[in-house]
């Protein structure tokens, strides 16, 4: 099961189990469900029912990269080709290299080449190194 986490609700900022929920996920990014971990249950208020602790992972990343970039490439993507009233926003990824900017990412896969009128880039599959 893969998910993208969309935030918190009302109920869920007001819990004191909050952080084991949300402590550790990024609003706008996707996470693929691992296992169901042998940790505690907490009630939810949310729900109305115990909640029980999943180990989760951080799904691989759509960016775009410049050209060259090789793959096991380890780097910081900039933003700076982006131009105002760009035609081609509706079909950009960009939106998740705002999410990672001055965060190092490993490059796992070239995907192909983007169509961008500013620079040379490629979409490239890529994950947060910490």
């Amino acid at each position: 099961l893969v998910f993208i986490y969309m935030g918190e609700t009302r109920e869920c900022e007001e819990c004191g189990f909050r952080e084991k929920c949300h402590g550790s996920l990024n609003t706008g990014f996707s996470y693929r469900v691992v296992r169901k971990t042998r940790g505690e249950k907490v009630y939810c208020m949310l729900r109305g029912c115990q909640a029980v602790p999943f180990e989760i992972s951080l799904e691989p990343l759509t960016l775009l990269a410049p050209g060259r970039v090789k793959e096991g490439a380890v780097t910081r993507l900039k933003n700076s080709f982006c131009r105002a009233g760009c035609a081609r926003i509706p079909d950009c990824p960009v939106v998740f290299n705002m999410l990672v900017s001055n965060r190092r990412v490993r490059i796992l896969e070239k995907l192909g080449v983007f169509n961008c009128p500013e620079e040379e880039l490629v979409l490239v599959k890529a994950e947060i190194v910490e």
